[in-house]
């Protein structure tokens, strides 16, 4: 049996130095024995697999005064030297920076802004060092004489990505992230993880000081297909632009023929009732029909009935209709009639729109209420609560679902 008379541990070489927790191999002390801790160090002291006394880095002399839960089971003597069996772990409290870290399998997750299922990739680096060894040699090393850095780096990186797939999972869930603007959260995402993750390993006596996400990305038939749907999103708006349009200059074409001829489109359309009523089967070619046609036309339509009667004259004696008063509708700002069709208020200027249609703030183009995005510029039209995300009212300076001031 070899009574040691000083205790330490130097990890002078380079293999000495990957190692983070250490079993020395003297298991039989005396009292008064020296024991040396280095200040990256802390020692521990087993007795029949429980961890007793902790010791801090600086020199100490054993005795039943610095190991009073040792002390009771062994029964030290105060004085001379009384020899007892127990092991002493060693724990290298160093900083471990720059650790990588990434996913070894894609993470699933769903994108509902795209509406698309996607699978991400993602890695970075994160530091850490042991806090409390206690803990540590409980719940890692376990009976292990030797644990190294790369043991340490290998279960660390085990953990990280257990949260970081979930936690990215739910992050595209409740935060409505789009896949294709991934980079612009990383440092968000990044402090999100980190906090998660602080506390469990604190249950380890490890302390995270530093986590990132250097790189976040889909798989390439995954981009593929987002810029895709994308692109056909862009195409389907640009069409629907056109053709809203084209549909607004054939509609002031068509109110400018009325206007100049003297009728409106409700005569127009009471006009073609009676010549769709006269020409029915069994009712075209003869008077009777064509009376019949008539009269239904005059009861359908008898708020213009003079007016289509005073059509009728005109066509007959080839003289020019009289013109009747064009459609109009108030000016929001002044409340001055204004012609059906008019872009702007020939009283004030004011730029009408229609009532369905909102202006977009950011490029002035009218857009149907209800869109969510301008098709012209995207620029986003709806605003949701900072808090819970329900969408608000325009203006809304509180959320209806929890009370909480907009900014």
């Amino acid at each position: 049996m070899k009574i040691y008379d000083i205790l330490k541990w130097d990890p002078a070489d380079e293999e000495g130095k990957e190692i983070v927790a250490y079993k020395h191999e003297a298991e039989d002390f005396n009292t008064h024995t020296q024991l040396i801790v280095h200040a990256s160090q802390e020692a521990i002291f087993f007795k029949d697999g429980r961890d007793l006394d902790v010791f801090d880095a600086g020199r100490h002399t054993l005795s039943s005064d610095n190991l009073p839960l040792l002390g009771k089971l062994v029964n030290l003597a105060t004085a001379g030297q009384t020899p007892f069996h127990c092991e002493v772990y060693f724990v290298n409290k160093i900083y471990l920076n720059d650790l990588k870290w990434g996913t070894p399998e894609p993470i699933s997750a769903t994108d509902v802004v795209n509406n698309l299922t996607v699978h991400i990739r993602a890695r970075g680096l994160f530091g850490a060092h042991i806090t409390d060894g206690r803990k540590f040699l409980r719940k890692i090393v376990g009976t292990r004489a030797v644990y190294t850095r790369e043991e340490l780096a290998i279960e660390l990186r085990a953990k990280l990505v257990e949260f970081v797939r979930d936690l990215l999972g739910k992050c595209f869930k409740e935060r409505h992230l789009d896949t294709l603007e991934l980079d612009s959260h990383t440092i968000e995402l990044s402090n999100i993880i980190k906090e998660q993750l602080a506390p469990y390993f604190d249950e380890f006596g490890i302390t995270l000081h530093n986590f990132s996400f250097m790189a976040i990305s889909p798989l390439e038939e995954d981009l593929k297909e987002l810029n895709e749907g994308r692109r056909n999103l862009k195409k389907a708006e640009f069409e629907g632009r056109a053709a809203a349009t084209k549909m607004d200059y054939e509609s002031e074409a068509l109110a400018r023929k009325r206007a100049r001829e003297g009728y409106t489109y409700q005569q127009e359309h009471s006009f073609d009732v009676l010549k769709t009523a006269a020409g029915n089967e069994g009712m075209s070619g003869n008077m009777m029909g064509a009376g019949m046609g008539l009269g239904m036309g005059f009861g359908v339509g008898g708020a213009f009935g003079a007016g289509m009667n005073n059509m009728s004259q005109n066509l007959t004696t080839n003289s020019q209709p009289q013109p009747s008063a064009p459609a109009t509708t108030p000016c929001p700002k002044c409340g001055s009639p204004v012609a059906a069709g008019a872009k702007f208020c020939a009283n004030c200027g004011e730029k009408m729109v229609d009532p369905n249609t909102v202006i977009c703030p950011s490029c002035n183009n009218p857009v149907p209420k209800g869109t969510k995005f301008c098709p012209e510029c995207g620029t986003k039209l709806v605003n949701n609560c900072v808090n819970c995300g329900k969408e608000l009212a325009p203006g809304a300076k509180f959320c209806p679902e929890c009370g909480t001031p907009q900014k």
